[in-house]
């Protein structure tokens, strides 16, 4: 084999490696994307269960409402990061729908069962915001790396794209009960 030989094979061998790097780190940033939309989608769950909970314990007490609790059966887990922010802006409203059933009837609060539910759909959203900022961040890692050379021409190879962030702006919720 002669040096044009030797720097062919050179060249291919360090290709090869770049390739197989570059790949394996944008499928690494791509899988801890989609594991950090689960969180948003576990979130998603447990704050619409909480929410039907809520909405039994004031239909038991006779208490009327208008509170849309989403039937947690249908929350399409492992949706698009638009979709979850429909559902989050959608349970927002909902939250503010308790709030002001919690105006109008303050004695739910000196409700045990009542005070627990509400206090694990309060912790459900806290936890919906930081399961959002850690997608969104990681999501951001990915796309800033696809981006760049070579991993640019490598993402087209493996027909991978940009991600959308978590784009839902959670509602101000001044008045929060703890």
């Amino acid at each position: 084999m002669g040096p044009a030989g030797i720097i062919v094979l050179g060249f291919i061998i360090i290709f090869g490696y770049v390739f197989i790097h570059t790949t394996n780190k944008i499928n690494r940033l791509e899988i801890e994307a989609r594991d950090r939309g689960a969180e948003i989608d576990s979130g998603l769950w447990d704050r619409s269960f909480r929410l039907s909970k809520i909405t039994d314990l004031l239909n038991t007490k006779g208490i009327e409402n208008d509170i849309e609790s989403p039937n947690i059966n249908e929350l399409a887990i492992g949706s698009s990061a638009a979709i979850q922010a429909a559902k989050a802006e959608n349970l927002d409203k909902q939250d503010l729908k308790v709030r002001e059933i919690l105006k109008e009837h303050p004695e739910l609060m000196k409700n045990e069962e009542f005070r627990t539910e509400l206090d694990k759909f309060n912790k459900a959203r806290d936890d919906m915001f930081r399961y959002s900022l850690s997608y969104n961040k990681s999501v951001n890692a990915y796309n800033s790396y696809i981006s760049g050379f070579p991993a640019n021409v490598i993402s087209i190879f493996n027909k991978k794209s940009d991600k959308m962030i978590f784009g839902y702006v959670f509602a101000d919720l001044d008045n929060k009960v703890l």
